[in-house]
């Protein structure tokens, strides 16, 4: 019995020490072939390979410099984490059989950048074209608009080190697919992503033909301490208190959003203030509602956008209310001060403000060479100048650039509709 037992424990190590050499010889042939494909671009190196009996295998001491950006990063650990060790092994066959695997994490612990490399200064650097992401992102700073390498040196950042961790879990019964993305930074905060994808096929190539559809999603910033080292920083480049800055930052934020044709409600500006003022936590959630275009979403009312949005914000753990805006002319000339009003006789105005209105789809035929707003049945959202509707179809100039193009849909394809009166 004891033999049984001896060979019994010898043949388990045997097989341990089996799969621990398969695990590291298939890492290092999957890094080898990694290393080669990418040598014409970036040249990678590692100290040593790690693996466990859970499920996780990992890269020690990564350097990775890139000839042509003459730059390089350094990662201090990265580990590929799965649900146990039977889906380490199958990971291989379930990617040559283009599945997804159904559950998977990334951990990567000291991922350093050089905040003067060139690396960081073409991430950093001021945006070509304005949108509302770079409307959040602008600054009131002296001469500067946006904070990039130069700006973060004066604040103190040398380098960039972030512990991150990227997993997601697969629920092919349910056909849905969560994501989780944190990111550490030190002396920066810790940055959360999450979201939820339905109607998700085990199949990458199915998503072509059948996408999924995104249904929920959450942003949220803990210890934001970049937001307290930009109030400091930028306070003493126009040589104000920190106190007097909070309003200029909220000023800076609001003309901002309204040179995207977004006017926050006023006590929602009040309260993104009281999160400058003290930025422990934000918190972002939305739940898409199902059919909703986000290309089409300046279609809608105010008031529809956020209906279909349906966003709760957290800022330092207490929920903000109402969540309001209105669209705004980004054109129009502010409102004087009622001091400043002098007041002119009243005489008819020429003419009355242009502005969008509903109409029925098939009253198209009436608004020729007008300008319209539509939004498609499967939510394709298009603006241009209707110039006839013919055997069921709509004839209209859309902008693509700096030109425009023709084009025609199908009256039945069509379910909402403005017109510009």
């Amino acid at each position: 019995m004891s033999k049984l037992v001896k060979w019994g424990l010898l043949g388990v190590l045997a097989l341990a020490l089996l799969i621990k050499a398969s695990l590291w010889l298939s890492v290092r042939t999957i890094m080898n072939d990694a290393i080669e494909q990418l040598s014409p671009v970036m040249r990678i190196s590692y100290s040593g390979i790690t693996s466990s009996f859970d499920g996780r295998v990992g890269i020690s001491g990564i350097n990775v410099h890139v000839p042509l950006m003459r730059d390089h990063f350094r990662i201090e650990h990265a580990e590929l984490k799965f649900k146990g060790l039977m889906d380490l092994l199958r990971f291989k066959e379930s990617m040559s059989a283009g599945k997804f695997p159904e559950q998977m994490a990334v951990n990567i612990k000291g991922l350093e950048f050089d905040v003067h490399g060139p690396f960081m200064t073409q991430i950093s650097q001021q945006p070509e074209e304005a949108s509302i992401y770079t409307a959040l992102s602008q600054v009131a700073c002296g001469s500067s608009r946006y904070i990039g390498s130069d700006e973060l040196l004066e604040m103190g950042y040398r380098t960039l080190e972030t512990d991150a961790q990227f997993s997601y879990l697969y629920q092919p019964g349910a056909q849905t697919l969560t994501f989780n993305l944190t990111a550490d930074t030190r002396d920066m905060g810790e940055y959360r992503v999450n979201f939820a994808l339905a109607n998700m096929s085990e199949r990458p190539g199915d998503m072509r033909v059948n996408p999924p559809r995104l249904s929920t999603v959450t942003l949220e910033i803990n210890d934001d301490q970049y937001q307290r080292k930009i109030q400091s920083y930028c306070a003493g480049k126009l040589g104000q208190t920190e106190e007097a800055y909070l309003q200029t930052t909220l000023d800076q934020l609001d003309r901002a959003l309204r040179a995207q044709r977004i006017a926050l409600d006023p006590e929602l500006l009040k309260s993104l203030g009281a999160y400058y003022k003290d930025p422990q936590a934000l918190r972002l959630e939305l739940a898409p509602t199902e059919g909703m275009s986000w290309d089409g979403l300046q279609f809608f009312e105010p008031k529809d956008v956020v209906a279909m949005l349906r966003p709760v914000l957290l800022i330092n753990q207490q929920a903000v209310h109402p969540l309001a805006f209105s669209w705004v002319d980004p054109d129009a000339v502010a409102a004087p001060e009622e001091e400043e009003l002098v007041r002119a006789p009243e005489v008819e105005q020429p003419g009355k403000l242009r502005q969008y209105d509903f109409v029925e789809v098939a009253s198209l035929a009436e608004h020729a060479g007008k300008r319209l707003q539509f939004i498609t049945y499967d939510g394709a959202y298009y603006q241009g100048l209707l110039h006839k509707v013919e055997n069921g179809k709509v004839f209209l100039s859309v902008q693509f650039g700096s030109g425009s193009a023709e084009m025609f849909l199908r009256l039945e394809k069509i379910d909402k509709v403005r017109v510009l009166f």
